[in-house]
């Protein structure tokens, strides 16, 4: 045990890295005690499950727009560790300033847009509500309201990613609690009015709780952590832009076919093999994805600090992560298929008894699939950190062309959802062993001249 301790609380960065994946642990359990009561919650609230349902569905689809921030968030993030580690007051604020000016000038322009489109659209049809129930009027400013919500959220979350940058990811978790807190606490002690009050009402909420917690943060991360580094105009630097949108497109595109290739099952499932397959489908993902999704959660916080790790040059602190992390994975994936023989009960348990039967083909492949996908998340994860993201590029965007062209060719022959599932395990297994072998050959060389306190930065191609 004291070796144990020693080992992972020999340094600053193992206290702060641990510190904040227990953080993210207790967090997330309360986040879930909230999501169980915010749902009786909102149906008491409105009363009318149409209603509430047109509502998710709004917060739904507008949510997608937060994705798409070109990857200056993650840019950012990368390139503000450095300087951070370096102590560099200018570069700090010019990265600052020329994020926040692009996502800025890009949230006027959108928000500028959609006050001139938005009220020519029939919002009523396209989220299939009757004008009886919610009038056009209504739906216009309920759109508008949640838009512009998700508009500032995309501007003002830049402050997560200069939490990533500063180690401080719990902060992140802790915003979000509130932000499900603030919304729970309003549903459950407001006033009931009509329907069309109550949804008016609640989009004017859901802007203040979604918003102010980031604004808060946001002053005193500027007046506090960062005092004199705040975002300003006459320091936006267009090679800081340059660089940080260079990277972040790779992140972004990366996002992109990456949720192409893992979060577009559902779609498929129900194109090529049938909606009656879904349930199934979901049953085995809830139960085999559970780990790794609390793994994610440890993953997190390591992300900025192996940047930070990598601009310090100390090589074995990174080596020391990967080597642990390899193992917890052979440990997560031993016990996924160890699972297996007790599937059955737990989904008896779960769900009752002649739920499904458990197919234990089924649950082989997605024992493979679970654990591959957590060996994934621990590259990307190390692969993000270093900035090394081509070969992720090269990988998925093959991986989306290759699953479309498999899925179509084989669900031609066989009917069957598993097939879904192999094509994921196709895709990720390559990139896997070929990221694993280069971030191996990277550590090597970073502990060698750890060891010599020589600069490796700069030394290896950006795979």
């Amino acid at each position: 045990m004291r070796k144990f301790v020693n080992k992972f609380f020999s340094t600053e960065k193992d206290k702060v890295v641990i510190k904040n994946i227990l953080a993210a642990f207790i967090i997330k359990g309360g986040s879930l005690i909230i999501s169980l009561l915010t749902l009786p919650a909102f149906i008491r609230y409105f009363d009318n499950q149409e209603v509430l349902g047109v509502w998710f569905t709004i917060l739904s689809v507008l949510t997608w727009v937060l994705t798409f921030d070109m990857g200056i968030g993650n840019g950012l993030r990368n390139k503000l560790v450095g300087a951070i580690v370096r102590n560099n007051q200018l570069e700090i604020r010019q990265n600052l300033s020329s994020a926040y000016f692009i996502i800025g000038a890009m949230t006027v322009f959108v928000i500028i847009l959609s006050t001139i489109v938005f009220p020519y659209i029939s919002w009523n049809t396209i989220f299939n509500i009757s004008e009886t129930l919610v009038s056009s009027g209504t739906m216009l400013f309920v759109v508008m309201c949640a838009f512009i919500t998700i508009m500032l959220q995309f501007f003002l979350r830049l402050i997560s990613f200069v939490l990533y940058a500063l180690q401080k990811s719990a902060i992140n978790n802790l915003i979000a609690l509130i932000t499900s807190l603030l919304q729970l606490v309003f549903v459950l002690l407001a006033p009931s009015f009509d329907l069309e009050t109550n949804l008016k009402i609640l989009s004017i909420v859901y802007l203040l709780c979604v918003n102010l917690p980031l604004i808060i943060t946001t002053i005193y991360i500027f007046t506090k952590e960062l005092k004199g580094c705040y975002p300003s105009i006459s320091y936006v630097n267009k090679t800081s832009a340059r660089e940080i949108m260079a990277l972040g497109g790779v992140f972004f595109w990366n996002q992109i076919m990456y949720t192409a290739i893992t979060q577009t099952n559902l779609i498929l499932i129900t194109y090529f093999v049938g909606p009656g397959s879904v349930v199934e489908y979901q049953i085995y993902y809830q139960l085999f994805m559970l780990s790794g999704t609390l793994f994610n959660l440890a993953l997190t916080p390591l992300w900025s600090a192996i940047t930070k790790a990598f601009e310090e040059k100390d090589g074995l602190w990174v080596n020391k992560y990967f080597k642990t992390l390899n193992l917890l994975v052979i440990i997560v994936a031993i016990f996924l298929f160890l699972f297996i023989p007790c599937m059955q009960l737990v989904v008896d348990l779960w769900l009752g008894q002649n739920s499904i039967s458990v197919d234990n083909i089924s649950a082989v492949f997605f024992a493979s699939y679970g654990s591959i996908f957590i060996f994934h998340n621990v590259l990307s994860t190390f692969a993000s950190g270093l900035g090394k993201m081509k070969l992720q590029a090269y990988f998925y965007t093959f991986g989306v062309i290759f699953k479309l062209i498999f899925i179509y060719f084989v669900t031609s022959l066989f009917t069957d959802w598993k097939i879904i599932v192999i094509a994921d395990i196709i895709i990720l297994t390559p990139y896997c062993l070929v990221q694993w072998i280069v971030l191996k050959r990277q550590f090597s060389k970073f502990t060698t001249v750890s060891k010599k306190n020589v600069n490796f930065g700069d030394s290896s191609p950006l795979l």
